[in-house]
């Protein structure tokens, strides 16, 4: 457990629940979605000192996971001053970084591992074609809504992150951009997956995926409070995708680099083949 001092005072940290690194994590949430462009680190302290300016105790579970959020994220220092912070020592971590090394299997049993998930989730980029985007999450009611429509246009046996990408490759040809909220909740998803950039040929009708990253499709699965074991068997997923890719890749030598290419649909809302 890394240590952590408040106004040049070392702080007493102890075992709490994951519920509670649950609960600073949601508190975090809502100021990084609202455009802040601070580091996430940062906004977890101004968090964390408004929970203390609020008059919880440092011993208050969810004032225990922001301390402990707070030192994973590699801040050594912080004073406060009412409900804002001053981080005056903080060093590099894999867990700012949203690195899988900081996905192990205690970081992510008791709890800790959402700090570095979240820095994951809230700062990921995605390629289309050659140009890289901001993946910014969308409003709950945008995503589920775009997550209904994929697993409508589904055919068997699919992979889902096949069928997001047609679905994307559809509203490309219908001139939407990036920047357009179903457009992006798809970016949003296929990052989720774990996808790290997506080639779409329209001329064509091709579509094609880089290799996958691990550390995205954990970070994923961890935000949504899966377990250690569970979140192990997304990352070995993960190989398995990019193990296919790579097969798919060594049978296409010669040709255009993307490792796989499906059909793209002319529009988003193909009906589900049975």
């Amino acid at each position: 457990m890394s240590a952590i001092r408040l106004n040049g005072q070392y702080v007493l940290l102890r075992d709490i629940e994951k519920k509670d690194f649950m609960a600073f994590v949601q508190l975090c949430i809502p100021r990084i979605t609202a455009g802040a462009s601070e580091p996430i680190p940062a906004i977890a302290a101004n968090v964390l000192a408004g929970l203390l300016a609020e008059g919880k105790p440092q011993t208050d579970p969810v004032v225990q996971a922001g301390f402990q959020c707070c030192a994973s994220l590699g801040i050594k220092n912080m004073w406060t001053d009412g409900p804002s912070a001053n981080i005056t020592e903080e060093v590099e971590t894999d867990a700012r970084q949203g690195l899988e090394t900081a996905f192990g299997f205690a970081a992510i049993q008791s709890g800790v591992a959402l700090a570095a998930a979240m820095c994951n989730a809230f700062r990921r980029k995605l390629r289309i074609n050659d140009t890289e985007f901001a993946v910014v999450r969308q409003p709950k009611e945008v995503l589920m809504g775009v997550a209904q429509a994929v697993t409508n246009m589904k055919t068997v046996d699919e992979p889902v992150f096949v069928t997001a990408g047609r679905a994307l490759g559809g509203r490309l040809k219908e001139g939407r951009t990036p920047e357009d909220p179903q457009t992006m909740a798809l970016l949003c998803m296929l990052s989720d997956f774990g996808a790290t950039g997506v080639s779409i040929d329209l001329e064509r009708n091709l579509l094609g995926f880089a290799p996958f990253s691990r550390a995205n499709a954990m970070a994923s699965a961890i935000m949504q409070g899966l377990d250690a074991d569970k979140v192990g068997d997304v990352r070995a997923a993960i190989d398995r995708t990019n193990d296919q890719f790579r097969k798919v890749r060594e049978k296409q030598a010669g040709a255009a680099p993307e490792p796989q290419r499906v059909a793209v649909p002319s529009v988003l809302g193909t009906r589900r083949r049975r």
